[in-house]
């Protein structure tokens, strides 16, 4: 066993010194911390092979790709993965409709149990992490036990920051983090009639579509002048106002609850900062997000928004990696306060980078610029980079309304696609995903799009290249000769391309009829 501190989980039946947590009839962890140096190569110092012990911080998106690709490129491996959730791998994304009633419990959970037992990944749910010790390749339990890696991955995630104002406690008010505090909101729903929003956000949208399809009278308090300012741009904003009204949501904008009226221990309304009493018997929290970094903090790994990151994701400290929506790279100028990403296929692409850096492996860098990509009624909604930027100075905002419910929106700055922004149809988001993190020009940007014709080709590739698919991302080799213009199709997804080069640039282009 390696490391010299392996989890060893109740699928082993081991109890050492005759102890061991039991939760709801289930032994849940137990650790053997053993004096026994090794390395992420798979020998101790003796050159004898040993497994290693990959222990990874979360059960989202990034921590599940991650831990199914340690599996499948190392079988003699432990993969360790630690969660404070109740539930095995399930889709945040899908909360909403499990909300509404349209999925069961057992639909939204992606993983079972006994999946994670068939692939000899150990899970540890309801597992509270205290803090991580890199000198000491340990992280730090709840009840102070510790468990020794050889290699860490910190997939945390985001968590709400509640408003800071009395009545928060009251039964009655409900954060969305999680499926069981899904479960809960949907347990309280049955009771009533009106339900106050406080915030705005992912969570935010995603309560007021689920309450308001469920026939709830719906008021959601909006700090600013219009809806999510610091994600959206003031035309998707208008649109995603015109959405929620037109279900039913009443938007109350320029207001922040002074507190939650509570009754018996239960909460009746909220009193605005204006002095306006709002009659709620469901208070949801549908505020602003953080990159969940409590646990490295003190700990000399390098933090600022989010847990700071190479391409690789590896952070400051050695083997320990961080990947999802608390990874920050180093170079970003983007990642301020309000710039956390909301995105599970960023995060799913992370976590197999991740993976193979701490398999001593090369990956490439994931090219994901995505920082919101959800469903609205409906109609896709995706952020890119810096869509949400206002035009000025050397940023250029192209706007291209594509009838009453299909919205795109292109940011330039000095001749770089930035950011982008998709409303209505999601046909163009994987390209646009690309152009906007190899940052493209205006001119690449146009052919890709399909906004003008291709130029003549200045003749044939000069070299042969690999190139990822821009749907399914897998690798293509493009060889010497091929000319500008050429069809090829994806062996991995099948999807019909054409070769585009501009005499400097070559990339792949979805081949449209």
């Amino acid at each position: 066993m390696a490391g010299g501190g392996a989890v060893v989980g109740r699928l082993r039946g081991r109890r050492p010194g005759g102890r061991g947590r039991l939760l709801h009839g289930h032994v849940l962890l137990h650790y053997v911390l053993s004096p026994a140096s090794s390395s992420p190569s798979g020998r101790n110092a003796a050159g004898e092979p040993v497994s290693t012990h990959f222990v990874i911080i979360g059960n989202g998106a990034a921590g599940y790709r991650a831990a199914k690709a340690l599996r499948r490129a190392d079988s003699a491996a432990q993969v360790s993965i630690l969660t404070e959730e109740r539930h095995p791998f399930y889709l945040r994304r899908q909360l909403g409709e499990f909300l509404a009633g349209n999925l069961t419990l057992g639909e939204v959970i992606f993983q079972s149990r006994n999946a994670y037992r068939r692939e000899r990944l150990d899970l540890f749910l309801m597992t509270r992490v205290e803090q991580v010790d890199p000198p000491a390749h340990e992280v730090v339990l709840a009840n102070g036990e510790r468990v020794r890696y050889d290699r860490l991955l910190v997939a945390t995630g985001t968590h709400a920051v509640p408003p800071d104002i009395p009545g928060t406690d009251l039964e009655g008010v409900a954060t969305f983090d999680t499926l069981t505090q899904a479960q809960e909101v949907r347990r309280l729903v049955k009771d009533v009639r009106d339900a106050a929003i406080l915030g705005e956000g992912i969570v935010g949208l995603t309560l007021a579509e689920s309450l308001a399809a469920l026939g709830v009278r719906v008021t959601q308090l909006v700090r600013g002048e219009r809806f999510w300012p610091e994600m959206l741009d003031e035309a998707t904003s208008a649109r995603v106002e015109d959405l929620l009204e037109g279900a039913g949501v009443t938007l109350l904008r320029q207001t922040e609850a002074r507190t939650v009226i509570g009754a018996g221990g239960r909460a009746i309304g909220v009193e605005t900062a204006a002095g306006e009493t709002l009659r709620a018997e469901l208070v949801a929290v549908g505020c602003r997000r953080r990159p969940a970094i409590d646990i490295v903090q003190g700990s000399g790994i390098q933090v600022r928004q989010g847990i700071l990151v190479s391409d690789a994701l590896r952070t400051s400290a050695a083997d320990v990696f961080a990947a999802g929506d608390v990874a920050e790279p180093t170079e970003s100028e983007e990642f301020g306060p309000d710039d956390a990403a909301f995105c599970w296929q960023r995060a799913w692409a992370q976590g197999g980078v991740a993976a193979a850096g701490m398999l001593d492996r090369r990956a490439e860098p994931a090219l994901e610029a995505m920082r919101l990509r959800t469903a609205l009624f409906g109609r896709d909604l995706a952020v890119i980079g810096r869509g949400h930027l206002p035009a000025g100075g050397s940023v250029a905002a192209v706007e291209m309304p594509d009838g009453p419910e299909v919205f795109r929106r292109l940011v330039f700055q000095d001749d770089a696609l930035v950011g982008a922004v998709v409303f209505g149809t999601g046909e163009s988001v994987h390209e646009l995903n690309r152009l906007v993190a190899e940052r493209a020009g205006r001119r690449r940007v146009a052919l890709a799009l399909g906004l003008q014709e291709a130029q003549p080709a200045p003749g044939p590739m000069p070299t042969t290249q690999a190139r990822h698919c821009p749907i399914c991302a897998a690798e293509i080799v493009i060889h010497y000769g091929t000319a500008a213009g050429a069809a090829i199709r994806c062996p991995a997804c099948s999807t019909d391309l054409v070769v585009r080069w501009d005499g400097q640039n070559m990339w792949l282009d979805v081949s449209r009829p």
